[in-house]
């Protein structure tokens, strides 16, 4: 008999990782054999059903939001939030072409001051910034509320607020775009589509009883594609694919820009072969699931300090 890794099989079956491990412990997959600590799975194993208990509801958080919201709830700044506000506004800022260093906006979250560089940077480097991360606050409160146009424009409306593209009226903040066409010809949908387009998605969408991964990344592509606004598109899209995998109970991930190349060339082939696009998203989630574990090791190492324990 043949054996695929988890990795593999997630692919195959297009969900997380975790999500194939957990179905493996529970027994849930006939013929897995576990051996030093590595699952593997049978080839022609099929996917099981996903049962009501792991469906999210309006009333139960899933774990990682919960935890998102309470460490919020508590500004720790030494926790999973911190990491996920710093590290998806860096790298989602970063691919957006904001050239601030992770320790700025480390910085700016954390003490709303900018550290001092060698090299100038914009203002509206250090706005956008600190706009981003209150747009991650704003996801993680309202990460159960399924999407709307309301909610997207919110989003962009809290994100370019008090930019300098705003003072100079090349973006309206939550409002759609009106120009039809950008550089290097790239065709856009046109202005007057824009919202039945988005209404169409956002139905589609939402009328599916069970979303996995590749459901919300179809969702980001598409998203993309009908580019609603002036800017801030991709920073806006980059936000609900966390929201929407924090909500449906999916590893969520973030794309550095490391990844940045293979992002991109994953949305334009996606329609044609959606390897690419998935293969990067697992590689983020791989990293974002190693910080989880992380942080558990690091929460449990605190429980066991000696009440007297004092940090040097």
């Amino acid at each position: 008999m043949n054996y695929l890794s988890a990795k593999e099989t997630a692919l195959k079956w297009g969900v997380n990782v975790s999500l194939v491990k957990r179905y493996c412990a529970q027994g849930r997959v006939p013929g897995v054999v576990f051996r030093n600590g590595v699952w593997r799975i049978p080839e022609d194993a099929i996917r099981p059903i996903r049962t009501d208990l792991e469906y999210t509801s309006e009333v139960e958080l899933p774990e990682l939001a919960k935890k998102l919201q309470n460490q919020k709830k508590k500004r720790n700044f030494h926790g999973l939030y911190d990491f996920t506000v710093i590290d998806l506004t860096y790298s989602s800022s970063r691919m957006a072409s904001v050239r601030l260093t992770r320790q700025q906006v480390e910085t700016i979250f954390k003490k709303g001051k900018i550290r001092e560089s060698f090299e100038p940077f914009k203002v509206s480097d250090v706005i956008e910034v600190l706009n981003h991360i209150h747009c991650v606050d704003y996801i993680l409160d309202h990460v159960m509320e399924p999407l709307t146009q309301k909610f997207i424009r919110k989003l962009h409306h809290l994100l370019m607020t008090g930019t300098v593209d705003e003072y100079k009226e090349q973006v309206r903040p939550g409002e759609y775009r009106t120009i039809t066409s950008r550089p290097r010809d790239r065709q856009l949908l046109h202005p007057d589509k824009i919202h039945s387009g988005l209404a169409e998605l956002i139905a589609t969408y939402e009328k599916q009883t069970e979303i996995e991964r590749n459901h919300i990344l179809d969702f980001h592509v598409r998203f993309e594609e009908i580019f609603p606004f002036e800017d801030g598109n991709g920073r806006v899209g980059r936000l609900i694919l966390f929201k929407e995998c924090l909500r449906h109970d999916i590893m969520p991930f973030i794309i550095d820009d490391k990844r940045r190349s293979r992002y991109l060339r994953g949305i334009r082939e996606w329609h044609d072969d959606r390897y690419e696009l998935v293969d990067v998203v697992m590689e983020a989630q791989d990293r974002f699931e190693a910080q989880v574990e992380l942080q558990k090791l690091r929460a449990a190492g605190q429980l066991w300090l000696p009440a007297d324990y004092k940090e040097d």
